[in-house]
């Protein structure tokens, strides 16, 4: 009796031990055509596809892509398709491809760090190395003790080797001040030497500063600098963990209008800046309008030799929502805290504004961002020499930032 139950309970275990991996076979066969909660049968065109997918992929991995790419306009939102078309992209040895569309599978999956990762090794394979060394950074903290070994591993190997000996850069902010009814055109340009791994920096630089509203002459009417600034500076990181550094810019200044002044004159500046980001990047799954929040902070205090050395400290916060991202881009909305203040309390020199902003860029991998911002200001000192104690300012702004 004792053998029969113990053959019983042996044949049990055995079909069970056989069942299971089937079941979870099948499973796993419906679930590859699944987006969201709808699962495709056999005969509708997403489930037929992916099914002609699985069976050609090793042998006509051309054909199998064009596939993947059909899926891709028809189920968008469905991250099997754009991981897919990464790894088998990889095999076809088209990685500009392939970061392309482990980027999109990121936009699905923000917190997933194997993307990242993946995402990393390929700008590495490609020797965009500046780029892969962020994403290795970051994920060299990872809770994942397993990316986290990788990623440190990856930054020990490219530190040496991803600060480029010389860089060079362009800022360009165009913007439109309603108060004053002024466009405003800012340019600066740096040309210049990494040093200790970039630590250091020593650089050539040209500032533009021009707009359409002053005036020159008697009584000049003076809303931005107008003027051109060319000369060498350096700067130091005194610590690694925080993005603050010491900065010294030593040139000649050249005013574009008239004020009655020498149109030349010495530009020594000297000063601490600093910016950072934080973003909560939720997942897909769990993001929502309320929990996908995003905070910048940026400071600036500088002795200004051609304002008789007056020290000046500006200091902006913004802090806001990611209220959509896909294909067409990044839109946030954002609440702006910004004060201005100096050491020789000149009125138009220290003030308060506050107010609200949304931003949009375009192009997810382009650094193009349009802003607009409406804004409350007081004047904190003395009001203007025309009675202004207060003002309000819409800004419309288009940002360009790119390091080469």
């Amino acid at each position: 009796m004792n053998n029969s139950k113990n053959k019983l309970l042996m044949h049990t275990l055995v079909i069970l031990g056989v069942m299971l991996p089937l079941q979870h076979a099948v499973s796993a066969e419906l679930d590859f055509v699944k987006e969201g909660d709808v699962a495709y049968k056999p005969g509708h065109p997403i489930y037929d596809r992916w099914d002609k997918f699985y069976k050609i992929e090793q042998d006509q991995p051309e054909e199998a892509e064009k596939i993947l790419v059909e899926l891709g306009q028809l189920t968008p939102q469905d991250i099997k398709v754009w991981k897919s078309l990464t790894y088998l992209q990889i095999r076809l040895n088209k990685p500009n491809e392939a970061i392309k569309n482990v980027r999109k599978a990121e936009l699905l999956a923000p917190q997933d760090q194997q993307l990242k990762l993946q995402e990393a090794y390929l700008l590495n394979q490609q020797n965009r190395n500046t780029e892969a060394l962020v994403i290795f950074k970051n994920l060299s903290t990872s809770s994942d003790a397993e990316i986290a070994t990788k990623a440190q591993q990856a930054v020990q190997n490219l530190s040496g080797s991803t600060v480029k000996s010389t860089f060079k850069d362009i800022y360009f902010a165009p913007s439109y001040e309603s108060r004053y009814d002024d466009f405003i055109f800012p340019v600066k340009m740096r040309y210049g030497k990494n040093l200790e791994g970039g630590r250091a920096q020593v650089y050539g630089f040209l500032n533009l500063n021009r707009d359409t509203k002053s005036k020159g002459g008697v009584r000049p009417e003076i809303i931005d600098e107008n003027a051109v600034t060319v000369g060498v500076g350096a700067n130091y990181q005194p610590w690694q963990s925080l993005p603050i550094r010491a900065y010294l810019e030593v040139g000649g200044s050249y005013d574009l209008i008239d004020r009655n002044r020498d149109k030349f004159r010495e530009s020594v500046v000297g000063g601490v800046t600093g910016y950072q980001e934080w973003y909560a990047n939720p997942s897909i799954e769990q993001r929502t309008v309320w929990n996908d929040y995003f905070t910048d902070l940026y400071g600036n205090v500088a002795s200004y030799s051609r304002e008789d050395y007056n020290v000046i400290a500006d200091l902006r916060l913004r802090s806001g929502l990611n209220v959509y991202r896909g294909e067409a881009g990044t839109v946030q909305a954002y609440g702006k805290l910004h004060t201005l203040a100096d050491s020789k309390g000149e009125n138009y020199n220290n003030l308060f504004e506050y107010g609200v902003g949304v931003a949009w860029q375009p192009f997810n991998y382009v650094p193009v961002k349009l802003r607009v911002e409406r804004l409350y200001g007081d004047y904190f000192k003395n009001a203007l020499s025309d009675g202004t104690e207060n003002y309000n300012n819409t800004r419309t702004e288009l940002v360009f930032y790119k390091d080469f």
